[in-house]
């Protein structure tokens, strides 16, 4: 990579960590808000929902941007703008201002993952490689937000974790104004004489598709949203004298980081193997521990956790790898747009529908529904082996 790309890079893999802060910062950190706005579950569920919405439905219109709009200038918007609203946090004294803020932060959000996979797509020449550190780095938000957003709120307050993340944004931003926003001459040449990949494949193929990602979309918002409080109330290591919210924000975090490795190694497979089936074994697997962790406590749930964060994180750049074979080149920026739509807007009903449950059931109830969506998923994964299987002449696996 020349300098240019490094700088991209870095503003990318920075920023993707952000964006996933922003998306996990208010779990880890229920148990404050509870307290703070005399609330429950259910409507701490809804914030979370309101924020994916936003989060999901604007990647729509962020997708058709990114393709008029400089993608750089997109990210700035993105990065100023959720992270002068996270500062603003200092200043909210109603459930229902908190809930409006959070709404607006994950419209900012929305800006970034269809422009920087765009930007990278358009700037970046080893894109492989460009693409699978920019997932890792994702992969990495995800889990330190439980334990930066648990520590930083136990030790002092629930604003002081938005407005540190409100601040790393706006530092960010500033550094996004030394990037130029033209791709370098060279990289244009690559793209226009990179070769077609397409498989030809049914609309009803693309529809199983994305169905099975819905599903998994679900158990994500679900789990993540109580994973951690989950995790205070049924590990008991008091004797450590750690406060119970921070061990289970470091315990999930632990947990998360598995994620980062399955990515990893999933990416690596589906060069090598047909991925339809990578993709239903990985999930039929995650199921299991999605149930598992429902049924266990201490010790045997971080190891569910553990292996639940690997299974489903691995699934991401596969389904990435798929939607690159199924669609055209010109048609990648909408279907991504409406895979990220999909997965983290339809899939954020499972917030507030977690938080039903978690009130009128307890939190192992949230768990057992999520393997239920999990499941759900693995059987249409199953069809779509046997949908491209016949639009597949030579299968590699």
């Amino acid at each position: 990579m020349n300098v240019q790309e490094k700088k991209i890079m870095r503003l990318t893999t920075a920023s993707h960590k952000l964006v996933h802060l922003f998306e996990g910062v208010l779990p880890p950190i229920i148990p404050l808000l509870l307290l703070e706005f005399n609330t429950d579950y259910f409507h701490l569920g809804l914030v979370v929902t309101i924020f994916s919405y936003a989060f999901g439905f604007g990647s729509l219109p962020a997708g058709y941007l990114s393709d008029r709009i400089k993608p750089r200038n997109l990210i700035s918007i993105f990065l100023f703008g959720a992270g002068g609203l996270s500062i603003g946090m200092f200043m909210v004294s109603t459930f229902w201002v908190y809930g409006a803020l959070m709404g607006f932060i994950g419209l900012f959000c929305s800006i970034y993952h269809p422009a920087s996979n765009t930007l990278i797509s358009h700037t970046i020449s080893e894109k492989g490689k460009a693409f699978g550190l920019h997932g890792i780095t994702g992969s990495l938000g995800v889990a330190i937000a439980p334990f930066l957003s648990a520590s930083l709120g136990s030790s002092f307050s629930w604003e002081a974790p938005h407005i540190i993340f409100g601040i790393l944004a706006l530092a960010a931003g500033v550094y996004s104004f030394t990037i130029a926003t033209d791709a370098p001459a060279e990289t244009v040449k690559k793209n226009l004489q990179k070769p077609s990949t397409v498989q030809q494949i049914s609309m009803w193929t693309l529809i199983v598709f994305y169905s099975s990602a819905a599903f998994l979309g679900l158990t994500y918002k679900g789990i993540m949203t109580f994973l951690p409080v989950y995790m205070g109330e049924r590990m008991d290591m008091e004797f450590m004298g750690i406060s119970k919210m921070t061990l289970a924000g470091s315990v999930a975090t632990i947990a998360l980081l598995s994620g980062a490795v399955g990515q990893y190694l999933s990416g690596r497979l589906v060069d090598r193997y047909r991925p339809e089936y990578i993709y239903s074994v990985v999930i039929w697997i995650g199921a299991v521990f999605v149930f598992l962790m429902a049924l266990s406590s201490n010790l045997f749930l971080m190891l569910s956790a553990v292996l639940y964060a690997f299974f489903y994180f691995s699934t991401q750049p596969i389904q990435n790898y798929m939607l690159y074979r199924y669609l055209p080149q010109n048609r990648h920026g909408i279907g991504f747009g409406v895979h990220f739509f999909i997965t983290f807007g339809i899939g954020s009903t499972a917030a507030a529908f977690s938080g039903y449950l978690a009130d009128h059931y307890g939190l192992a109830s949230v768990f057992y529904a999520m393997g239920i969506c999990f499941a759900v998923s693995a059987l249409l994964s199953g069809y779509l082996i046997f949908l491209t299987g016949k639009n597949e002449k030579n299968p590699t696996f």
